[in-house]
């Protein structure tokens, strides 16, 4: 694992992209797949539901169609690995 220190997300603005509240518990397990996966997917957009890995893509919209197609919307979070 890289001591690369973890880029803060990426809000975005006038998106409504989830409607669940996350949990202390499932924003915990956000940040340890992050620190364990954060190389693997760098110059990436990632989709993230209580540490499980929804989908990853370079394009934000690609990303979006797929989580959306897969009915995961509801609970994404959008992160840029940018």
């Amino acid at each position: 694992m890289s001591n690369t220190p973890i880029p803060k997300p990426t809000i975005l603005k006038n998106r409504k992209t989830s409607t669940q509240p996350i949990s202390a518990e499932g924003a915990r397990q956000n940040v340890a797949w992050l620190k364990q996966h954060y190389d693997e997917y760098q110059g990436q957009w990632i989709a993230l539901n209580e540490g499980v890995l929804l989908g990853a893509n370079k394009s934000l919209l690609e990303l979006h169609k797929l989580i959306e197609s897969a009915g995961q919307l509801r609970v994404a979070l959008f992160i840029s690995l940018a």
